[in-house]
């Protein structure tokens, strides 16, 4: 006969985490990407809310490797460098023209600063069960979204190009997490469904219009296509590349402007715009004109329509070279850490450090608060998928295990 031991009673404390662990993934990866379809500032509200279930459920499980796990993040040297982006853009609050910016600074670093810890006290090992909201609140964001694109095509505004709407906002969202939430499937061999996923999401970014969403896809792609089999060879490359694109952004601006000094082609007027600011800035270049310098400018009409918004060109124009090497650096080092993560898992997060990329280097999202936000959800996507446990099929349970050994009285 067989005997089953009992668990024992399991803690109150550690059921409520659990819990509280279950729900803070499912607002950050269900419920976050579906609300801003229809209401464009929900973001701003589930973000800190679903954080804040993970940061209790850390302060109510018992697991003494939590704190090692925050100090080794916050040793991490991407979020050294970060730091170092964010002191430097509190320091230039000081000879910025406009009075804005601090306000929006503070609510930045409240937001980074909340994502860390939330990213940092997560478990050591993601349950499966919490890994499957991710591919799944992505799944259904993707339906949603093509859904209502189609019962009520949108209809973009100009305001919508300085602060897109929600349509937009939903699509991009979905370019950045369909690339972790495509690695969890597939590391567990369910390709087609990761195949499905990403197609879901190409559509859904196609359908709402979502502004510069299908390029970051396709830079996306060619970066996933590139590292699948070598994710470290590839890592190497792309946080290369990303860094010579940053730092030497204003060189290329730069030529276009004496390549085009009146009438450049569409696809360089920004670039060639910019080229004629440098040209006329001179070493006000290399400090910058301060935290928030670069959007108060465009909102109070001190610079034209045509002033770039890219997030490379703001932080040149607000930060200067300390802030550009700063963002270089960041995105470097965040290269090659997911490059480092498991062969199989490493493709699509380069993947989805391609498509930010694109996305930053593009604009206009990558200028507002909310896609600070939306980058914060990102990282915490990483953060879960990169700590799963990965299994194909379950354990099979041994034949005759659990059985009493004979002579201790069994009947």
């Amino acid at each position: 006969m067989i005997a089953f031991s009992r668990r024992p009673a399991d803690d109150p404390a550690e059921e409520a985490a659990r819990l509280l662990l279950r729900l803070g993934v499912f607002m950050l990866f269900v419920i976050s990407l579906l609300a801003p379809i229809l209401a464009r500032q929900t973001v701003y509200i589930l973000l800190p809310i679903g954080a804040a279930l993970l940061l209790i459920s850390a302060m109510l499980s018992d697991n003494p490797r939590s704190g090692s796990s925050l100090r080794a993040l916050l040793a991490a040297p991407p979020v050294w460098a970060a730091l170092l982006l964010a002191l430097w853009a509190g320091v230039s609050l000081i000879w910025t023209p406009f009075e804005g910016p601090a306000e929006r600074f503070a609510k930045a670093a409240a937001t980074m600063a909340l994502v860390a810890a939330a990213a940092g006290l997560m478990p050591l090992r993601t349950k499966t069960s919490n890994l499957n909201l991710l591919p799944i609140g992505v799944g259904v964001a993707a339906v949603a979204l093509m859904a209502i694109t189609l019962l009520m095509p949108p209809q973009y505004t100009v305001e919508d190009i300085l602060d897109v709407g929600p349509l937009g906002r939903a699509g991009l969202g979905l370019a950045l997490l369909v690339w972790p939430a495509m690695g969890a499937l597939a590391v567990r061999g369910r390709w087609a469904t990761a195949a499905a996923l990403g197609l879901a999401t190409v559509l859904a970014c196609a359908l709402a219009r979502a502004p510069n969403a299908l390029p970051a896809l396709f830079g996306g792609a060619l970066v996933f296509a590139a590292a699948f089999g070598r994710p470290r060879h590839a890592s190497l490359i792309l946080a290369g590349l990303v860094a010579a694109i940053v730092l030497l952004a204003p060189l290329a601006a730069l030529m276009t402007h004496l390549v085009w000094p009146e009438h450049a082609p569409d696809f360089f007027r920004h670039l060639a715009f910019w080229g004629q600011m440098i040209a006329s800035d001179g070493l006000r270049t290399v400090i910058g004109h301060g935290f928030g310098a670069a959007t108060w400018g465009v909102l109070g009409g001190y610079l034209t329509p045509a002033t770039p918004r890219s997030l490379v060109f703001q932080i040149w124009f607000d930060l200067g070279i300390v802030g550009a090497a700063a963002l270089a650096l960041v995105l470097a080092r965040t290269s090659l850490l997911v490059g480092e993560s498991r062969p199989a898992l490493a493709p699509f997060l380069l993947g989805g450090v391609g498509a930010g990329f694109v996305i930053c280097l593009l604009g206009p999202a990558a200028s507002q608060l909310w896609w600070l936000t939306l980058a914060g959800l990102d990282a915490i996507a990483f953060a879960l998928v990169m700590r799963g446990q990965f299994r194909k099929r379950r354990p099979v349970l041994p034949i005759g295990f659990g059985a009493a050994p004979s002579g201790d009285g069994a009947a």
